[in-house]
């Protein structure tokens, strides 16, 4: 719902637009003069102005460049008792997005209003949008059981048809580089779409991100209004990227926002209502941080009503082949040429190696690989010598590997019950020693079934 101001010197008639408004979920403030209404505009930024032709002070087209420099983007609908053609153009080229002859018809007003509030929001995401660097949208290709269930369970999510505001929030947790950004925006799509805001909050000032996210009003510095994203992903989500980041005083006003769903700008004394779903991501342990006091336990549980890792690339062999088939093909059209293939061959090499840097280094090396190769096929030839070498267990204390060899999954098996043992069951502890998350942890206990060993014991 919307911030409407209305300025109309009838009281008659501005008060029954406010019972109208307000019946409709808006928040709605009245002004009887231009120089209230301005005043009105200047404490608090609308984002809808409704406002008489005639004035007792002044004409309500003069009144409408004094509006547009408080927000250039705020909708204006003149409405006068005295139409004429002329005033109408006129409106028009000083700003207005709309004119209306008295007496109003309520429904047709609601009917603009809303047209008018759903372009603000689109133009509002277009001009975010814009502003953000060119990526590559990614296509979230997976065979993983794992995140197949994902989509199974976000499908559930789907089937209840809730608005978006009202949608429980979802952290994925992984290393960097897994691609979390990427299932955000899948999960994002499969909901029904709308706007996708996306903030990185890591290495970010506080002040940045609170301004980016919460927006400001218009300051004795003469900076102009700025709604926030949140506002401008109405009806769509805000994905908040590396959330482990954000700073605690900056964690107290977004558990805010998910208790209410309003929001309040900087220099502003009232809350704006915002009808947003929140994805957020990180590659932190925020169970280690909470412990440690970096992260507020109270927004951790708000966060995670819904909670997914996204596992590591050298834990996913089925989708390494889909993977780099699509970068083939996605990049090879990218780049101005034909969609480019991978051979068998070349897929057996990138399936020897660990992939450190998850799916963003692979898309990396297949981008190198279409950039440098003119070949339709991209073989092995080509992207072994761009691959980056495995480091080798040259360090001293490192694990040697046996002449005769050995299975990783019984060392990886044994070092997570010694470190279990060591930290005395404790799993946050236990996943601080093998220098994983808590998530990654629990999985592989489930996975080797070291739970029921306790019990037995």
């Amino acid at each position: 719902m919307a911030a409407i101001l209305i300025i109309e010197d009838e009281p008659v008639l501005a008060h029954q637009l406010a019972v109208a408004l307000r019946s409709g979920g808006h928040e709605v403030r009245t002004a009887g003069s231009g120089e209230q209404g301005l005043m009105a505009a200047e404490a608090a930024t609308p984002d809808l102005v409704l406002l008489d032709l005639r004035l007792p002070d002044r004409s309500g087209l003069d009144l409408i460049p004094d509006l547009k420099a408080i927000d250039a983007n705020v909708p204006i609908v003149l409405m006068t008792a005295y139409g004429s053609v002329r005033d109408a153009v006129e409106a028009i080229r000083r700003g207005a997005a709309d004119y209306l002859n008295k007496p109003l018809d309520v429904s047709e007003l609601g009917l603009l209003i809303e047209r008018l509030l759903s372009q603000q929001r689109r133009d509002r995401e277009l001009a975010y949008l814009r502003s953000r660097d060119a990526r590559d949208p990614e296509e979230a290709i997976s065979a993983h059981p794992r995140l197949l269930d994902v989509f199974a369970q976000v499908g559930r999510l789907c089937d209840a048809g809730l608005p978006a505001g009202r949608r429980p929030s979802i952290l994925l947790t992984g290393e960097t580089g897994t691609g979390k950004g990427v299932m955000a925006r899948a999960i994002h799509e499969l909901l029904g779409g709308g706007p996708f805001i996306e903030v990185n909050c890591f290495g970010m000032p506080a002040s940045w991100v609170e301004s980016e996210l919460f927006g400001r009003e218009r300051g004795a510095d003469g900076r102009a209004s700025q709604p926030g994203l949140f506002e401008a992903g109405e009806g769509g989500t805000v994905f908040l990227d590396e959330i482990g980041d954000l700073d605690l005083d900056l964690q107290a006003k977004f558990l805010r926002l998910l208790e209410k769903r309003r929001v309040q700008r900087i220099g502003s004394d009232r809350e704006r209502d915002v009808n947003v779903h929140v994805l957020a991501s990180t590659r932190h342990d925020l169970d280690a941080a909470v412990a440690e006091g970096r992260f507020r336990p109270d927004l951790l549980h708000r966060l995670r009503v819904l909670s997914f890792e996204i596992p590591p690339l050298r834990e996913r062999p089925e989708d390494l082949g889909l993977l780099a088939r699509h970068f083939a093909r996605e990049l090879g059209t990218q780049y101005g040429g034909a969609p480019r293939q991978i051979s068998l061959e070349a897929e057996k090499l990138l399936a020897g190696y660990d992939w450190p840097g998850n799916v963003r280094e692979l898309r990396n090396l297949i981008e190198r690989a279409v950039l440098v190769s003119p070949d339709e096929v991209l073989g092995v030839d080509v992207l072994s010598t761009l691959l980056e070498p495995a480091p080798r267990p040259d360090v001293p204390g490192q694990v040697v590997l046996p002449e005769e060899g050995l299975r990783l999954e019984d060392v990886e098996r044994d070092l997570v019950k010694q470190a279990l043992v060591r930290a005395g069951g404790n799993r946050t502890r236990a996943s601080l020693l093998l220098g994983v998350s808590r998530d990654t942890l629990r999985y592989r206990i489930s996975k080797w079934g070291l739970d029921e060993e306790a019990e037995q014991r």
